[in-house]
């Protein structure tokens, strides 16, 4: 029996950096920088790695690659059977288990027709377990406003 033992993705925080770093710390959008953040929560919310300091532009699975390689994140190595859930952005591997791609997805696609398929039936399972990670940045951001719009410390502090 597989078991999943959390959630897994990443969220930018705000970030003022110096002028010759800001191409790598710019986001897509207005042009702000960020630093890419990644976290992996259990299912009551509670975070048990936290990946902080990459660039902005850095893609979510060469984090991860990243804090796989680091000796000191122990829990990133799971039993065979256990897993955490993470989007899209992530490669399928052992220990980390993504969406079907090109099938429905998001819980609003389901809104207006049920799940019909096995895959249309593991994403949906799928985003309702994930969503517990999308819940947890978005309580840690109303607790913490300072991580939507960083106070011009030093890099180094942020």
């Amino acid at each position: 029996m597989i078991e999943t033992v959390g959630a897994l993705d990443d969220t930018l925080i705000h970030d003022v950096v110096p002028v010759n770093k800001r191409d790598l710390y710019r986001s897509r959008g207005k042009g702000d920088c960020y630093q890419n953040v990644v976290a992996i929560c259990d299912f009551n919310m509670m975070s048990t790695l936290v990946v902080a300091g990459w660039e902005g532009i850095t893609h979510d699975s060469r984090i991860l690659s990243d804090a796989l390689a680091n000796p000191h994140a122990q829990n990133l190595n799971l039993p065979s059977d256990k897993y955490y859930i993470c989007d899209a952005a992530y490669v399928n591997i052992r220990g980390f288990m993504t969406p079907y791609r090109n099938v429905r997805y998001w819980l609003g696609d389901f809104k207006r027709t049920r799940a019909l398929t096995n895959k249309e039936k593991f994403n949906n399972a799928h985003t309702k377990l994930r969503n517990v990670i999308e819940h947890d940045f978005g309580v840690l951001k109303a607790r913490f406003p300072i991580l939507k719009s960083m106070s011009p410390f030093l890099l180094v502090t942020q």
